[in-house]
């Protein structure tokens, strides 16, 4: 890939135009490298502007969520506009010039996020960890790995082919970005990308699970002030297990994935949101959230796309749709995280990023990336085969907590199971962008009704990593 620009952030995050030392006379968000991590506060500030990368609408911030990704896997299908943001996207035209631009953009924000982190990481690499005070220097450089190796799993996920199509393993992909440089570095097939984010998973793993306070029995109280808060909104220890738990069965190691999928699970670190709590404001049921960004401007987002007379409406094409998928009207993701519009023609629409006037602070702003449930389904999916009553269950716990419950028996087949898996990624992850990432993990040969192949699940590069030689 060629990088001709270096990112250095602080809070606010300021964009340097190119690898040139600054002027000597700068604005105070302009800082030399030398300066920015010359104490702890830097390290904290750079780690903190990786986030806010992230936070962008070309990345979670709008497209990795609620926009294109869930969009490509058939989550919204009303489309009744030619001029709606996504129609050419809900038709999988990547050659429009529209959705080529979201596509691209998709491909530079999480590349730029990449350069970010890997200029923190190879600073704290040569760093005195006598300036970090108690445990901040392993959980800073946990972090900073798990989110190398986050951006570089859902970049693969993207834009290159799934271990379960034909020569996916072997098929040329990205390139792995584990340093800062301005040379264009060669793509890496599927099987290297998965092994270069689970080594960097690794470290993460390591430097966190002692010293994480979202840890039980970690060495490091739990505290509501300071650094080390609210671990959920930073790429915590569990987020690192979470996530080798979707790349072990993205991989198809099932065992790895289990093993990975219970230490979430049997953390009892997460529990799961009570219809109160629901009712107070937590659409996004915060208290399962295993990993989850802070985006400020999330009201401007629901009057855009979540309000019945929007132009950029995202929803499905009628209520009887949302009910086929929900099935029945008592689960309280249908029941309270969606609402019928009675002054138009049927529209029901989602009100999970609806931002509640008078509820709780804690529950605003909140963007899911991971939750708890996912940990049940990949358990379930793992064991399916062996145990279906396990499977069952792992799923059963879930249902019930959606209020959903007659139980799945445990005598559902192989086949069986999988559907009541797929059901439930399309009704949890709503908003979240993960269900087009399944249709392509199993490489099913549908979307819908469109016929899915590498084609549709495989992303076109920017024209310029063609034209750099990353394309070969």
């Amino acid at each position: 890939m060629k990088l001709n620009r270096i990112f250095i952030l602080v809070v606010p995050v300021m964009m340097l135009a190119s690898c040139k030392k600054f002027l000597d006379v700068k604005p105070k968000t302009q800082i030399d490298a030398e300066v920015a991590f010359n104490d702890e506060q830097g390290y904290m500030d750079a780690l903190t502007g990786v986030y806010l990368d992230m936070n962008m609408d070309a990345v979670y911030g709008k497209e990795l969520t609620f926009g294109l990704t869930d969009v490509l896997g058939k989550q919204h299908t009303l489309f009744n506009s030619t001029f709606h943001e996504y129609y050419n996207a809900a038709a999988y035209l990547y050659t429009n010039a529209g959705v080529r631009s979201k596509i691209d953009g998709i491909y530079k924000g999480m590349y730029n996020a990449l350069a970010d982190d890997n200029n923190l990481i190879a600073n704290l690499e040569k760093a005195d960890q006598k300036m970090f005070r108690d445990v901040n220097y392993s959980i800073i450089k946990g972090e900073a790995y798990g989110l190398r190796a986050f951006l570089h799993f859902d970049l693969l996920r993207l834009f290159g082919a799934s271990p379960a199509s034909a020569g996916g393993n072997t098929t040329k992909a990205i390139p792995y970005m584990d340093r800062l440089t301005v040379d264009a570095l060669p793509r890496l097939t599927t099987a290297e990308i998965i092994t270069r984010v689970q080594a960097d998973l690794a470290i993460a793993a390591a430097a966190l699970k002692d010293v994480d306070p979202i840890v039980p029995g970690s060495t490091t109280p739990t505290t509501t002030t300071g650094y080390l808060r609210a671990r959920f909104h930073k790429f915590n220890y569990y987020a690192v297990k979470a996530l080798q738990a979707r790349v072990y069965l993205y991989a198809g190691d099932k065992t790895n994935a289990l093993a990975a999928a219970l230490e979430v699970i049997n953390s009892d670190a997460f529990t799961f949101t009570t219809t109160g709590q629901i009712n107070a404001g937590d659409r996004v049921f915060l208290d399962e959230l295993v990993f989850c960004l802070y985006k400020s401007d999330m009201t401007p987002f629901t009057a855009t796309y979540f309000t019945p007379t929007a132009s950029n409406l995202l929803t499905k094409t009628g209520d009887a749709e949302f009910q086929a998928v929900y099935e029945t009207t008592a689960d309280v993701r249908y029941t309270l995280l969606t609402v019928l519009d009675n002054t138009s023609s049927n529209i029901r629409y989602s009100k999970k990023l609806e931002q509640v006037v008078g509820g709780s602070t804690g529950y605003l702003n909140k963007l899911p990336v991971m939750r708890v449930s996912e940990m049940y389904y990949i358990a379930a999916e793992c064991v399916k085969t062996t145990d279906p009553g396990a499977a069952a269950e792992y799923i059963n716990v879930v249902r019930r907590a959606r209020n959903v419950l007659s139980d799945l028996p445990a005598t559902l087949s192989d086949t069986q199971l999988q559907d009541e898996l797929f059901k439930e990624y399309r009704k949890e992850f709503y908003l979240e962008g993960q269900l087009f990432y399944y249709y392509k993990r199993l490489n099913l040969p549908q979307i819908g009704s469109v016929t899915a192949n590498n084609s549709i699940y495989v992303l076109p590069l920017p024209d310029n990593e063609v034209e750099y030689g990353n394309g070969k």
